[in-house]
């Protein structure tokens, strides 16, 4: 993320460069909390004109424009290792039931690994057809 002013220009593919807005960060310094860490984006138009718009729209719209691929590179992902283990645990009833009878109870428990890899671009291979996480 930029932590510092910027000042973008935006070429306007129709008209040529007289044409061309501009979008700024953080113009106002670090110590304005409503501008800074760029939550607020400053769109200058070629006639002078401003405009304020927040981080959230332009992301959400930005997001709405994208392909799948482009999408996914946009949501942080993280791959989570996990171990599995199933084993049967037997239990010797005392009240209740016969005592001495043996009761035995499926257990499945699922341990997180220790370790976590996050994901910078898609890969094809998780995917089936029809879009779902394999």
């Amino acid at each position: 993320m930029i932590i510092n002013h910027e000042k973008f220009e935006i070429f306007d593919e129709m008209k040529g460069r007289g044409h061309n807005f501009f979008m700024e960060v953080n113009w106002l310094g670090e110590k304005d909390e409503e501008t800074n860490n760029c939550k607020l984006i400053k769109f200058i138009f070629p006639d002078g004109k401003e405009s304020l718009i927040k981080k959230e729209h332009l992301n959400a719209v930005l997001f709405a424009l994208g392909s799948r691929e482009e999408q996914m590179k946009m949501i942080p992902q993280v791959i989570r290792k996990v171990k599995h283990y199933e084993t049967v645990l037997g239990i010797v009833a005392k009240k209740d039931i016969k005592k001495g009878e043996l009761i035995n109870c499926a257990v499945s428990i699922s341990l997180p690994a220790m370790e976590e890899e996050a994901i910078s671009e898609v890969k094809k291979e998780v995917f089936d057809k029809s879009g779902l996480i394999l």
